[in-house]
């Protein structure tokens, strides 16, 4: 290897062996040149902290994948500010994998611009001509819809060109702080849609545009910015190869993330122009990898997700002309992104759009908005003949759904009401109470006992009794368990749906418990039963709570949240310096701190129901 062969090379050929599964060590490659293993090991370490072969940051949509020459730039190492004739050079204010831009003050002017310069160190003639095209590109599009180039120069070495320092942020950012109204994204789109049309006119497609490059003025205008990936049409020059590629995953046409060079133009800008539409849409772009790898899978093998299923009052007319931006076929596309400016202004004047014909309902729908008064007649005309027939046929579909799900939780009733309840109505030795059996399903429909009354939850004595905590008998709540929330639910939900038959008892297959025991609750119950149960059992229960009755201090008095501790009134209580409120009341001593800590670790898992005795 020659001694002056550059560092790029040398991660060149690490990377190509990387992905051929083989292992080149720094002592190896740097066999003829053992000035820059330091540095070699420095760019590796930084490759390989990246979570992708790609070289991109994880969970970072709007970054642009790096070339292969801008891995010494993934880490950020604080520079100092440049001396640049002619400019005061004030901070720096963003930077990327291959260059920085600074806030600076024009001397003779006396303006605001922004510099933007390559990072300082060695840079590859790759690079540098990248840098350059950018400059180029960006200055031959004078457009008030594209951030203007001012001066182009060289500092000890580095080139730079300064431009429009625009103050309103961009788009990106306005995105994370507020959603967009669909009219507003549509009106923005169109202006950047005729912005871009100007840029393939002058042969250049942008191949990078995404919301963190649509820069915004102080009225909110934007700016186009950034052509660091830009493509001359007109420019064969082997910058990029097949098969290369570039830009940002997220907003990446398929032909784009395939590396397809000779498919990518002006349809490429107007894909990327979709996925910014969708974004304003919905919040997100259309495809969300978990790495940019992810990403580019989903791009080129998904379907996007209509935008109204993500977000509400998306507008129909304005789906079809963003679906149509997304297709994978350039050729399904719009022919320009005049043609989908064009579009955008019909939808805006609530005429018919080009995108493909809009359907009856579509073109009910604008006939509507056309003539309201005439459409507030058929509408109630067709309320009034409609009305009824659809009510009725919803409610069948309700009931239908209710009493399916009836069936379907039918096991775990007979779960319930043998844990909860079969001791005393239906088995084990001592007698049988009330002579019920509970898992009887004729007896629990039986008209004169009126346990179960099918279809009405309200007039069924077993939920009355289970409400007012007379089932199970609040004098044995030390040994039987109330029933929580979620069992009460599951067996108001089964006789709401008809009570349909329970399953007959299978040993073979016993079902999971509704509620599964926990022990953490196990442990809060004795602690409550030791401490607290003197006055807070069910026929005391000083303040009206019952310490033991979990459903109670859950969800009717509400001084237990599951989850939060702190606005737990009941845990509030116990940690209380009040005597007048503390619990337990003086002069009993107060719980002690591993006591409180279990109530309190048994509220913030979810305060679990109490189990029975075991």
């Amino acid at each position: 290897m020659p001694s002056n062969e550059p560092i790029e090379e040398l991660m060149l050929r690490w990377e190509e062996a990387r992905e051929k599964g083989e292992y080149l060590s720094a002592d190896v490659l740097c066999a003829d040149t053992p000035q820059l293993k330091d540095e070699l090991l420095l760019r590796i370490r930084i490759v390989r902290d990246m979570e992708n072969l790609l070289g991109v940051v994880k969970h970072d949509p709007q970054r642009t994948i790096p070339t292969k020459s801008s891995f010494a730039s993934t880490e950020h190492v604080p520079d100092k500010l440049p001396i640049i004739p002619g400019y005061e050079v004030l901070r720096e204010v963003a930077r990327g994998g291959m260059g920085v831009v600074y806030e600076a003050r024009h001397f003779d002017l006396g303006r605001i611009v922004a510099i933007k310069m390559i990072l300082s160190g060695p840079s590859s003639p790759k690079a540098q001509a990248r840098f350059r095209l950018e400059a180029e590109a960006a200055a031959r599009l004078l457009h008030p819809n594209f951030v203007q180039i001012f001066d182009m120069g060289q500092v000890d070495g580095r080139p730079f060109f300064s431009m429009e320092f625009v103050t309103g942020g961009n788009l990106g950012d306005l995105l994370k702080r507020q959603p967009i109204a669909a009219r507003k994204a549509a009106e923005l789109t169109e202006i950047i849609a005729r912005a871009v049309h100007a840029a393939h006119l002058q042969g250049i497609v942008h191949r990078d545009l995404k919301p963190n490059n649509i820069m915004l003025t102080a009225d909110g205008t934007p700016k186009i910015a950034d052509f660091g990936l830009a493509k001359r049409l007109d420019d064969d020059s082997q910058h990029t190869h097949t098969g290369e590629i570039m830009g940002t995953p997220n907003y990446m046409a398929p032909e784009q993330a395939q590396g397809s060079k000779d498919q990518i133009g002006p349809k490429t800008d107007v894909y990327a122009l979709g996925v910014i539409l969708y974004e304003m849409l919905v919040g997100k772009p259309p495809f969300m990898g978990d790495s940019p790898i992810e990403a580019l899978r989903l791009v080129l093998n998904e379907d996007p997700v209509a935008p109204s299923r993500r977000a509400v009052n998306v507008p129909r007319d304005l789906e079809v002309i963003c679906l149509k931006c997304l297709e994978k076929t350039p050729s399904r596309r719009y022919d320009s992104a005049l043609a989908l400016a064009e579009d955008l202004r019909r939808f805006l004047n609530g005429q018919h759009i080009l995108a493909k014909p809009i359907g009856r309902l579509g073109r009910c729908l604008k006939w509507v908005r056309r003539h309201p008064q005439q459409a507030a007649l058929v509408g109630l005309l067709a309320i009034i003949a409609i009305v009824p027939l659809f009510i009725l046929i919803q409610n069948y579909r309700t009931e239908q759904q209710v009493r399916a799900k009836a069936v379907e939780q039918a096991p775990q009733v007979r779960e319930i009401l043998e844990r909860n309840c079969f001791a005393c109505h239906g088995g084990g030795a001592g007698p049988r109470q009330k002579n019920f059996n509970v898992v009887n399903h004729q007896q629990l429909l039986d008209g004169g006992r009126r346990l179960v009354v099918a279809g009405s939850p309200d007039s069924s004595r077993l939920i009355q009794r289970i409400t007012d905590g007379s089932m199970p008998p609040e004098e044995d709540e030390i040994h039987l368990p109330r029933l929580s929330e979620k069992e009460l639910g599951i067996l108001t939900d089964w006789i709401k749906g008809g009570a349909p038959p329970l399953p007959p008892a299978n040993p073979s297959q016993l079902l999971a418990p509704v509620e599964p025991y926990s022990e953490l609750a196990a442990k809060a119950k004795a602690i409550f039963q030791t401490h607290c149960y003197d006055c807070h059992k069910f026929n005391e229960a000083k303040g009206g709570i019952k310490i033991l009755h979990h459903r109670l201090l859950v969800s009717v008095r509400k001084v237990v949240v599951p989850g939060n501790p702190v606005q737990s009134e009941l845990y509030e209580l116990l940690l209380t310096d009040d005597d007048e409120r503390r619990m337990p009341p003086p002069p009993a001593d107060r719980l002690s701190e591993e006591e409180i800590e279990t109530i309190r670790r048994w509220i913030e898992q979810g305060a679990p129901p109490f189990p029975g005795k075991k």
